[in-house]
């Protein structure tokens, strides 16, 4: 059988003529047929044409009938089967996304379900299933460790003195205390592996007085997900705010602030992950005298950043200056009139202190775990009453594995 951009309906009629084959073919048939076969035997044929050109084959009483693929009609429908495939690791609706675009007006979704639905012959069907067996499969999930510590303008210097370290030419250091002509801004200083000292210095600096862990949270995702964290306060108001573009007139009845993270990864080859970093972090200030509503600061920065696992960014800069001032005074004598000055002191001082955090990428396996010597030095950690609120850095042994 020889065609070149024959008519589906004349290729068929032909071949039912020249081997006395009884065929019926549907009206909706409209295809244009290029084939070339040899040796074949009728139902060889058939079957070729129906699965190269996705139509739809059934013998019914020793009648070869012949419809378009997905059903368009009664008669089509007849010849075809349905199929449900709940797909288990992606969304539905990402899963018709991923399917040949030619299909993708035929996929039906069942968001109850999560199940993608076509209606087909066979072949189609065993094709349709081959496909999003393809893709349907688990996405790495990754676990971030973070770390917020606030530095004093000494605490600031001894880090350097003490944690600073190069890793092929990255180093991670906070010289935005001394150095930087822009204090405001965040910024990545370094990404890279922790010493193996790094907890030991961090609890010295802690003691000292000279650093404070602010927070030690720690959120799971996804590879091609996203994870947020907020650490902060929440202020409520006497006098709920609209927000702009709110829906219906909506209002706010308080205003957040403090560190607000979004983490976007994405794994990458040799056990890489990169990340989307989208930091912000914001300070309340004074209440206005005419809105009666508090200044809010705020400083925002996004990086894109690529690391192993189990390697730290560190982000840094944001510097802040309060002024401290505390009075002291003798009891009675101090709170007598005009005299009572001479029996008091006020002290003034003024501290600096930057924010950095850090962030740890660990990849965990299919059921979410780390490996099981991390996992032991975990549980050790929070049920050991002495175990602080520095956060545990793995091994380098482990880091190797």
């Amino acid at each position: 059988m020889f065609a070149v951009s024959a008519d589906a309906h004349e290729v068929l009629t032909r071949l039912g003529l020249a081997t006395g084959t009884r065929l019926i073919v549907d009206d909706t048939v409209d295809r244009k047929l290029t084939l070339y076969l040899t040796n074949k035997t009728v139902d060889e044929i058939l079957s070729e044409i129906v699965a190269t050109f996705g139509l739809s084959h059934a013998e019914v009483n020793g009648i070869h009938m012949i419809s378009e693929g997905i059903p368009r009609g009664p008669s089509s429908y007849l010849l075809s089967d349905i199929d449900a495939i709940r797909t288990k690791y992606v969304q539905a609706r990402n899963a018709k996304r991923l399917l040949p675009l030619f299909l993708q007006e035929h996929v039906q979704i069942s968001p109850e379900q999560n199940a993608v639905v076509l209606s087909g012959p066979k072949p189609v069907l065993d094709k349709f299933r081959q496909n999003i067996e393809q893709f349907d499969i688990p996405a790495q999930q990754i676990m971030f460790d973070i770390l917020v510590v606030e530095f004093t303008d000494s605490g600031g210097r001894d880090w350097d003195s003490r944690l600073g370290w190069t890793n092929d030419g990255l180093g991670a250091s906070t010289k935005a205390v001394e150095d930087s002509t822009d204090p405001g801004h965040l910024v990545v200083h370094g990404a890279g592996a922790l010493p193996n000292e790094f907890n030991a210095k961090l609890k010295a600096l802690i003691s000292e007085d000279k650093a404070r862990v602010r927070a030690n949270p720690s959120v799971a995702t996804i590879s091609g997900g996203r994870g947020e964290i907020f650490i902060g306060l929440q202020r409520f108001l006497q006098t709920p705010v609209e927000v702009a573009g709110g829906r219906g007139g909506e209002s706010l009845n308080f205003i957040e602030a403090g560190v607000n993270l979004s983490l976007s990864p994405v794994t990458a080859a040799a056990g890489e992950i990169l990340i989307d970093l989208q930091q912000e972090v914001s300070t309340l200030g004074a209440l206005d005298p005419v809105t009666r509503l508090p200044d809010k600061t705020v400083r925002k920065a996004s990086s894109s950043v690529r690391v192993r696992d189990g390697e730290t960014v560190v982000i840094g800069g944001l510097v802040q200056t309060e002024q401290r001032t505390s009075r002291q005074k003798i009891p009675l004598l101090g709170d007598l009139p005009v005299l009572g000055g001479l029996f008091q002191s006020t002290r003034r001082r003024q501290v600096q202190t930057e924010l950095v955090i850090f962030i740890t990428p660990r990849l965990l396996s299919q059921t979410g775990h780390l490996p099981a010597t991390e996992e032991t030095a975990i549980r050790r950690r929070f049920l050991s009453p002495q175990a602080g609120n520095a956060p545990l850095a793995a091994p380098e042994a482990e880091r190797a594995k």
